[in-house]
């Protein structure tokens, strides 16, 4: 089975069928490719992934994601304005969150903690030399789900 570029199923060139892997209730599709990088929390490989349509590394262990800064923003636009139900609000963050210290698993420097400026109160990890942010396993969801205009409060499917 080969992966249909730039969607998240695969098709067999034999049989001539379709494999569409399970979406995780946090939105992820994981296809399943291993690659050289740890996850920073718990080093364990980091495998090839999907969320919204749009290519990420995760870690089945400790669920977190790992994506370019670019394609971060691309999910949160598309799945706000894709959001279903009505808006949570936000909790306060937790202060100790903002004083883990990981590792980018690219190139090894200190990523910075900070919190996200958008909607949302969610810590998340950068490393500005690699251009990757690191989510926590929720973190996502916390800001997918927060008020604003730019998110959707209507029913229907919330994963692209």
């Amino acid at each position: 089975m080969q992966l249909v570029p730039g969607r998240d199923y695969f098709y067999c060139k034999y049989c001539m069928s379709f494999a569409f892997p399970e979406r995780s209730a946090d939105g992820v599709v994981v296809l399943g490719e291993e690659s050289d990088l740890p996850c920073p929390v718990c080093s364990t490989g980091l495998v090839s992934a999907s969320v919204a349509r749009h290519g990420v590394l995760h870690c089945s262990k400790c669920r977190g994601i790992l994506a370019q800064q670019e394609v971060f923003g691309d999910i949160v636009k598309y799945l706000r304005t894709h959001a279903s139900g009505p808006p949570e609000s936000p909790q306060p963050l937790d202060p100790a969150e903002l004083r883990r210290r990981i590792h980018c698993p690219g190139c090894g420097q200190l990523m910075e903690t900070h919190p996200y400026y958008g909607p949302g109160n969610s810590v998340i990890d950068t490393c500005m030399h690699c251009g990757v942010i690191w989510l926590d396993y929720g973190e996502l969801d916390v800001i997918i789900n927060a008020p604003g205009r730019d998110r959707r409060q209507k029913s229907g499917p919330r994963w692209g």
